[in-house]
Parts: structure tokens; sequence; C-alpha cells
């Protein structure tokens, strides 16, 4: 990480446990690098450099030495434990064999010593976190419940024993290893999409390439054909074909030209375009959708807690039945099969498996979950709230019909609301937008020198060349006190109404249409166990009621102000758990308020990604049916595998109890039922995609109160 930069010198942070003599020594070794300090309380390299060096290559050959040394590590382990699960097998088997030929009793203790020698060696790491665990925490944990075994299986010379323990556990964590590793190939596959150097226009309009840790915003740099865009920005001049479906899901590449957004980890496929950098690092598209996917794999769901919590209690229950055993047999033998059969590997090391692979799964469709606990929450959502504008409909809608009113010219009323709008994000502002370049109306690449203030949820108001200019709903220009009853007659399809100087200029009537696959998706949704689907939007009453018919939603509200959106979510959370969707500034806060947040499509705003809890790349509805499928599955995978484990361990025990099965076979059984639930939790990764686009669902595996529901004709509700 680097701390601090200027010409000459450059200061990193780096965690090691090397002497620090070393790692100067290193650094010096290095051509162009003259003196190297490291400070170990601080984490600190200070770096003195020539004119020769270049630290943006060094940095980059940094950040790939450290993401090779990473995957080495994770290959290394996985590579590991398969070595010594083969070795501890070749044992077995030679005992084995050994005890069915009746060798000689010298050569069976001579192999029983070097068996136990081989357990107490690879199981010092499980030694010395159960020891710790009792020394600091002064609990017993699952690793002390292990090497109590383990230590036990040796007293009694049962060195076999201990050996079958030993590989069923290292197997078990060697399969929750595979998934993680398995889960964390899209993260990897995104961190190859960051791009290390940039072409950046300096100040003599000369390009050079430099680090992409060089670039800051407002910067300007060039990307050039077949290169991949380091930076999030807008196109100043150039035009080019862009693919970005690593960011955005979309597999058809986009024509981009001049005020057109891009993003990093998109390639030029063809063309040369000039950007104007409004992101860089982990602030962009690409750098947030980064983080998140780090933050959700080191997350917990509640679930996952609770198994957690009830395996560590299972720790003390399995001790109190060995003493018990041992007390009312006097045998150690069964009381031994008390203590090599516990439900915490099986618990903890599935439940695990199957959050870390659904986030992997979800990942892998373009869909970030920002914490475990919201696979979980999604499961159980009976309401789902959907915004209209650029959610329910595509959210490109265009000008139907313009009129204009007080001597108002169409081609005066449609530029001035069009300079105006070019600061909003809104899908409305960009039919308005296209309308005046479809009509070659001429306007400013930037309003840098004109005041504009945005209403949140009503409208926007600026200066453009000299005239007060209002963009927005009736509502919003009759409370700026512009007068409008002498046009109530207007047609109720007027979206969109321009005031200029205190005066009705124009209105629009705006349409959008549904977007492909909305209906079906809501369709799914019911089938899945949800049992109410709503419209909120600050769309007018007619247009909202024509979208909730065509949808048939049970319930929509129109005219809604963002505060408005924020109390409805609030008085349906107190009656059931809620899912909110949305994209745009105006949902963020109801987003914040819902049991789940979720923003769909590649045209939300930065406000909705971060209101939110789970952020679909996609533009196709259809994901969030996969996605509450997956949760519901995922759920139902751990509630599998707790009761799995309960049962088959807690049958082993009777039967070990009663001296039925022997304390190697106990082993067995509760490392095979181990193995088994978490290959049941990797099966999550390993189900077969439907193709095509569209998903069926065995509507059987859930169950809906009121069936009747996806009949119901839409109902307006009253604000």
């Amino acid at each position: 990480m680097v701390l601090h930069s200027l010409p000459g010198r450059l200061r990193l942070r780096i965690e090691t446990k090397l002497p620090s003599a070393n790692i100067e020594a290193w650094f010096r070794s290095i051509p162009g690098i003259y003196s190297a300090s490291y400070t170990p309380i601080t984490k600190s390299l200070l770096l003195y450099y020539d004119e020769q060096f270049q630290p943006h290559l060094f940095l980059e050959m940094l950040k790939e030495r450290k993401r090779e040394s990473k995957k080495a590590k994770q290959d290394l382990s996985i590579k590991k434990r398969v070595s010594l699960i083969s070795l501890c097998a070749v044992l077995f088997c030679t005992h084995w064999m050994m005890t069915k030929m009746a060798a000689p009793a010298f050569y069976m203790t001579l192999l029983n010593r070097i068996m136990g020698a081989v357990v107490l060696l690879l199981s010092l790491p499980t030694i010395k976190n159960g020891l710790r665990g009792m020394v600091k925490e002064r609990k017993f944990n699952p690793d002390f419940l292990t090497m109590s075994s383990l230590i036990a299986c040796l007293y009694l010379n049962q060195s076999a024993s201990a050996l079958v323990i030993y590989i069923m556990s290292t197997a078990s964590e060697l399969l929750t290893d595979m998934t993680t590793v398995k889960t964390k190939a899209h993260l990897q596959s995104l961190l190859h999409l960051e791009a290390p150097y940039a072409w950046k226009i300096l100040e003599d309009d000369t390009v050079s390439k430099v680090s992409v840790d060089d670039v800051s915003v407002e910067d300007i740099v060039k990307v050039y054909q077949g290169e991949r865009i380091p930076v999030d920005g807008f196109v100043l001049n150039g035009h080019a074909v862009i693919d970005e479906s690593a960011i955005t899901g979309e597999y058809m590449p986009k024509e981009k030209t001049v005020q057109d957004e891009v993003y990093a980890g998109s390639i030029c496929q063809s063309g040369e375009i000039t950007l104007c950098v409004t992101k860089t690092g982990r602030e962009t598209a690409l750098g947030r959708m980064i983080q998140l996917i780090e933050n959700a794999y080191s997350s917990k769901a509640p679930i996952q807690e609770y198994a957690n919590k009830i395996a560590e209690k299972m720790v003390g229950v399995s001790f109190a039945l060995t003493f018990i055993t041992y007390l009312f047999t006097r045998n150690l033998n069964r009381a031994l099969s008390m203590l090599v059969i516990d439900f915490v590997c099986g618990i903890k090391l599935s439940t695990a498996a199957a959050f870390s692979a659904a986030i992997g799964k979800a990942a892998k469709k373009g869909v970030l979950i920002k914490n475990g606990s919201y696979v979980e929450q999604l499961a159980n959502v009976e309401t789902f709230v959907f915004d209209k504008t650029g959610t329910m409909t595509e959210g490109k809608p265009y000008v139907e019909h313009m009129e204009c009113f007080h001597d108002f010219t169409a081609e005066e009323v449609l530029q001035k609301a069009a300079l105006l709008e070019q600061t909003s994000p809104h899908p409305l502002a960009y039919a308005i937008i296209e309308e005046a370049k479809k009509r070659n109306i001429p306007l400013v690449s930037r309003l840098a020198h004109e005041k504009v203030n945005v209403v949140t949820g009503k409208g926007l108001y600026g200066i453009i060349e000299e005239r007060e200019v209002h963009v927005g709903s009736l509502r919003y220009l009759e409370e700026e006190g512009i007068i409008t009853e002498h046009y109530i007659h207007l047609s109720p399809t007027y979206s969109v109404y321009v005031a200029i100087d205190g005066y009705l200029a124009g209105a629009f009537s705006i349409q959008d249409r549904i977007r492909t696959g909305m209906k079906h998706t809501i369709k799914q949704l019911r089938l899945l166990g949800v049992q109410k689907v709503v419209m909120l939007t600050g769309d007018e009453q007619k247009n909202a009621e024509k979208v909730a018919r065509q949808l048939q939603l049970d319930d929509y509200c129109a005219h809604m102000l963002p505060e408005e959106k924020v109390r409805y979510v609030e008085n349906e959370k107190k009656r059931t758990t809620i899912a909110m969707v949305g994209d745009g500034m105006n949902d963020a806060p109801a987003l914040t308020k819902a049991h789940i947040g979720i923003t769909l499509g590649g045209k939300r705003t930065d406000l909705a990604v971060e209101a939110s809890d789970i952020v679909v790349s996609k533009d196709d509805p259809y994901v969030l049916t996969e996605l509450v499928d997956l949760s519901k599955e995922t759920l139902c995978t751990v509630k599998q595998n707790v009761l799995a484990t309960l049962f088959i361990n807690g049958a082993a025990i009777l039967l070990g109890s009663l001296g039925i099965i022997s304390p190697v076979a106990g082993a067995a059984v509760h490392n095979l039922a181990t193995i088994g639930v978490v290959l049941n939790s990797m099966k999550i990764l390993a189900k077969e995609e439907k193709q095509g686009g569209t998903f069926v669902y065995d509507s059987s595996r859930y169950t809906r109160e009121n069936p009747a529901a996806s009949t119901n004709a839409a109902k307006p509700l009253l604000i």
C-alpha cells in the first residue's frame, strides 16, 4: 500500500515478519533504488530512487507478486493437505494389512509408534489452538476436543483410531478450502480487470504512460483500441465501441461518444476516446464491486453464527457424555467413543461452505451481496417493493408529445430543459436530452458556470443563459409560485413541466416501456413464496395505474416523494419482511430502511449502490428470482446439514456408548458425515444453470398462504 509519493521518494506500508535488514537489503538490490529504510513498529518502508527508476511499474510488480504469493500459498495449502492425507492413508492401509497377515508383535509395535508420532507431529497446530483456548479464553473449543480424542486414542494404544480421526478431519477441511478457492475465483477474475497503467494527457498536450495510481479525478486520459479502460469517467471527445459485459452484465457492446459515461474494467473494442476522470482506484464501479465481494466473504449470517454457537456448546456436551459413560460402564473404549464423535466439524464447516458458495455463485451472476446475513434474510422476504422508472420499466423513456405555452417555442423550451437535465441521472432527463439531440438542438458540454440546484424527488432549478429555469412535476412548479391553474385541463399524461422566468413554458408527455421479463419475474417471485408485490413511484397516477394493471401488482402508490417512500417501507416492516428494489437517488432512503435493499440494472446511481445491501449489475429482472431461489436453497442446505450432523453423530454416540461400535468406527462415521455435509454445501456451486434466460422452479418446494394473490388486480393506495 502506498502511504505517500513524491518525485524521487516513495513510502509504502508492508506487513511482514521478516527482519528489517533483509527487507532493506532486498529493496536496495533493485536497480534505481539507492536507499531503503524499514520501521517495524509502523510497518513503513521509505524508498529513495533515481530518475531511471519507474515507480508505477515497480508498484504493479509488487501487486502481481502479492497476488501470485497468495495464490501460491492457497495451492500449497491444498497440495500439503492432499499429501498428508495420502501419507496417513498409506500408514493406515499398511497397519490394516499387517493386522490381517498377523505380523510379528515387534513390527506391529514399531508401526504403532511411528503412526502415533506422525499423528502427534501433524496435529501440533490443533493441539496448540486447543491449549490456547483453554488458557486464554478459559473455555473448551473444537480443537481442544479433537486434541483430547487424539491423545486418548494414543494413550489407549489405538494409533489407528487417531490416524482415522486425523485423516477424516483433514479431508473435511480440504473440501472447505477447495470450496473457498472456487468461490473466490470470480474475485480473482475481477482483480485481473484492473488496468495497471493509463495514457495521461499532460499540460503541454503530450501523452505519457503512467501508473493508474498516479491518475487523479479531473485528469484527462486517452484510451486506444484494444485497451482496458483504467478509470471511471465521461467522454470528452472521440467515438468508440465499448464492451462493458464484465461491469454491467450486458453482453452487447455499446457505442460511446461525447458526454457518455464509461467504467474501469471495460474494453475499448474499436475507436479512440479521451476521458475526463471522475473516479479512480477503489472508488470506481469495478473497485466497489471488488470491495463488496471481499467484505461479503468475511461476513457471517445470523444462522451461521447460531450454528457456530450450537457447535461450540456441543463440545461441553461431548466431554460430559465421556465422563458419564465412563462413570457408568468403567470402559475406556466406550468413553473414548464420546470424544471421537463431535458435532462441531460438520455444523461449522458445512455452514461456512454453504454461505461461501452462495456468495460466490451470486457474484458469478453479477450479483454483489455485501454480507452473508442478507442471503438468509432474502430467503424469508414476503413483500417486494419496486420503484417504477428504471426498475420496473426499462429506464429509457422517450418524449411522446410536448406542448408549449406563453409564446415559447419548442426549440427554446427543449434547449433550456435539456441543458438543465444534463446534470440529472434520472431516466426522464435522458428522454428530454435524447429528444433535443434528435432535433439537432445544440447543447454545451458542461454547465460549468451555471447555477443548478437539485430538489430531490421534485425537480431541478437553474440559471441558464441568465434566465431562471424550473424543470419538474406540476406540483413542484406550484410550490415555487408558478401559476398553473389556467392549464389544469392539460392532458394527465404530461409528466415533466418547464417554467422559464416564472412562466409555464412547456410540458412533456414521456412514456417508458416495461422491462422485458418483469411480468414473468413477478409471477416467479410469488411461486417462491412472496406474498405481496408493490410499486412506489413519483410518477403521475395514470402512468402508475397503467403499469400496475399490466403487471398485475397487488398495490401501487403514485406521486411519492422520497420521504413518503420511507414512511411506507417503515410501516410495512412492522407487519412483514420487506425487500426494496430501486436504482435512483430518490430510492436510497427507502433502500436503507427495508430489511433488504436491492439496486437493479446498469443505470443505478452511486448513492443507491451505497445504500443497498445487494447490487444486481445486470438489467435482467430474472436475476431477482434466481437470487431468491439461491437464498432459499442455501438456507435449506444449512438446515439439512445441521439435522444430518445431529442425527448421524447422535446415533453414532448412542451405538458407541452401548459398545456396539468401536472408537475407530465411531470416528469414521463422524468424519464421513462431516465430509458428506460439506459436499452437500458444495452442490450449490456445482448445480447446473438453466440456459436461454429462463429459469424453471419447482413450486412444490415452497408454500404460499395466499395463492390467489398472484391474480389480484392492482389497487391504489391512498397517501
